[in-house]
């Protein structure tokens, strides 16, 4: 039996009752670039050492435009003593992302995905390392070991990795590359905007043989525009990361996929209750929809016994709910995806997802519904090019979607709000997180894994719609 499809797996998780029943009910489970964090002290105090400090997360990429993993690290207010990355600041900091990150993980912090963390070598040594899972965690190391012990450093690598740990470099400026261990280690970070276009492709090119023998991996840090991703493209880096990701301002609506037009109309006539007679008339004006919902209903992933080859009794058989929600997220659907039709798809789902698992806690209403549409339409604007009140209006979305994605008061906006504050390319102060979870009577507890469990489950679904 072939395994399920994109749109198969996304309808059949309507329902946050799949979460792990191992957990206490704090901490059971949205662009981008999520932050997450976890706590075991007071419900809005994140470490002890920094009551203001949240984990946050920025996306890789790689050379396919596709997301390959997140590098975490804390957020932190102003006159936080932990923004001081040296010495006793430094290795408080490491501490305190390590045991943020230990909360948060059981066997794997993102499935499948790597998830990437920049510590002080001194730090590879701190207790909080063992509740770390090997698999898929990538530790990059920043600056100098204490004494130059470059010896210890290496040998602590070396156990470290057989716990399945990888390790990268993070090179800052020019003697950064001249690091003992360059040759040995499996990924080098470059942070491209501390260097010039000629002294970043020069610098590459001195790597010694071992780094560029194919075995480690370059990634380009701080890309800050689509112009420095193509260039580090050239210079062949492997992965890429910054705030080019998750930039909204230059993005189009896409013209590939399915006729939106078309399925505007179509998501009013099913909330109106129109027969499923005439929606099937509408939906013949765009063949690619038909040709979708067609080959969903009679994959073996349904398991239906006979064949469906009408589109009226195709849509009895899905019936109305899950149809309205087969059809808003195939607006979300691009036949020709770069990394900005990715990110923007991820950001929706993982938004829809994370407000969906938080259905019924603190203050949130126990819909997951509803709350799942709000993540997912809260881009609609950018998908479409056109307003968002008139994009609703078209949609008949239900009253409540509609005034907390008009930002109308109430918990189901306060709730959207969170969500996005709680994102990678949000550069909220940790103050108003903290504000935002106080107004949705949760706890950084509830809210992150929330957060870290919606971005494994987009991953997987979405992966499985690539391959």
């Amino acid at each position: 039996m072939s395994p399920p499809s994109f749109f198969s797996r996304l309808l059949g998780t309507s329902e946050p009752s799949a979460e792990p029943s191992t957990q206490p009910a704090s901490t059971t489970p949205a662009k981008a670039a999520t932050a997450v964090g976890s706590t075991q002290n007071s419900p809005h105090t994140a470490s002890a050492e920094d009551p203001n400090a949240f984990v946050r997360r920025e996306a890789i990429l790689d050379r396919k435009e596709r997301v390959s993993g997140y590098e975490f690290s804390l957020r932190m207010a102003e006159n936080s003593p932990l923004q001081r990355r040296s010495g006793t600041a430094r290795r408080a900091y490491d501490s305190a992302l390590l045991a943020r990150l230990g909360d948060l993980s059981s066997d794997s912090l993102l499935g499948q995905r790597q998830a990437a963390l920049r510590i002080s070598p001194d730090s590879l040594r701190m207790p909080e390392l063992d509740s770390l899972p090997g698999a898929n965690t990538l530790l990059i190391l920043d600056g100098t070991p204490r004494g130059n012990d470059w010896a210890g450093t290496a040998e602590r690598v070396a156990q470290l990795r057989e716990k399945g740990f990888v390790f990268g470099l993070h090179i800052a400026q020019a003697d950064d590359a001249h690091c003992p261990l360059i040759g040995a280690l499996d990924y080098l970070q470059f942070s491209i905007c501390a260097f010039d276009g000629f002294d970043l492709q020069g610098l590459i090119k001195a790597l010694p043989k071992e780094a560029l023998a194919g075995k480690t991996k370059l990634i380009a840090a701080d890309v800050h525009s689509h112009d420095d991703f193509l260039f580090c493209v050239k210079c062949s880096f492997d992965l890429f990361q910054g705030p080019f990701v998750t930039h909204h301002d230059s993005w189009r609506p896409s013209r590939g996929g399915i006729n939106r037009s078309v399925a505007m109309p179509v998501l009013a006539m099913i909330r109106s209750d129109e027969n499923f007679g005439v929606i099937a008339d509408q939906l013949k004006l765009e063949p690619t929809l038909t040709y979708k919902l067609l080959r969903y209903l009679n994959s073996p992933a349904v398991g239906l016994r006979q064949k469906i080859d009408n589109l009226t009794h195709a849509l009895v058989v899905i019936g109305r709910d899950k149809f309205y929600r087969w059809m808003s997220l195939l607006l979300f659907h691009f036949e020709r995806a770069g990394y900005r039709e990715r990110m923007l798809t991820e950001q929706a789902l993982v938004r829809g997802r994370t407000l969906e698992l938080l259905a019924g806690k603190g203050k949130i209403p126990p819909t997951p519904e509803h709350l799942f549409l709000i993540g997912l339409f809260s881009l609609l604007d950018i998908v479409m090019g056109q307003p968002l009140p008139e994009l609703l209006k078209s949609a008949a979305v239900p009253d409540s979607v509609r005034d907390a994605l008009l930002g109308n008061k109430g918990v189901l906006a306060d709730a959207l709000h969170l969500a996005m504050l709680g994102e990678a390319d949000s550069m909220a102060a940790p103050a108003q997180y903290e504000a935002a979870l106080h107004r949705c009577g949760l706890s950084d507890a509830d809210f992150a894994p929330a957060a870290t469990q919606a971005l494994v489950w987009v991953h997987e679904i979405v992966e499985s719609g690539e391959t």
